[in-house]
């Protein structure tokens, strides 16, 4: 009987010590098929940060009109490059962003076939 009211007792603490440690560290979860967390966080390598102003300095170029295709995969291999990286992965990331140097690259030269300026024009 006594045991019975001392957990009667000690249940709303218990509730409100564990309603409050779930609070105080809330991330709101991103929408399903937006990417996860590890793409809204910045980044932790500068490597990766000068990559995505690359990708962006292609995309004011009208990278996404010219090479469509090639500018959305470089997206998707710059998402996964954070993944990678983020996941704790550093070889596997390598890999990804000399693959992604290739491909901006090839988005470059293909800009400048298209629109008959030199690259970084």
């Amino acid at each position: 009987m006594r045991l019975m009211a001392l957990i009667r007792a000690a249940l709303p603490l218990v509730a409100m010590v564990l309603s409050a440690c779930e609070s105080s560290n809330f991330v709101p979860w991103p929408p399903n098929g937006t990417g996860g967390l590890a793409e809204r966080r910045p980044s932790t390598d500068a490597r990766i940060d000068a990559l995505q102003n690359r990708l962006f300095r292609l995309a004011e170029r009208n990278a996404r009109y010219y090479a469509a295709a090639d500018f959305q995969d470089a997206e998707f291999t710059l998402v996964k490059i954070r993944r990678l990286s983020e996941g704790g992965f550093p070889e596997d990331s390598e890999i990804e962003i000399a693959r992604l140097k290739l491909q901006m690259d090839h988005i470059d030269r293909v800009i400048a076939m298209k629109t008959g300026t030199r690259k970084g024009a």
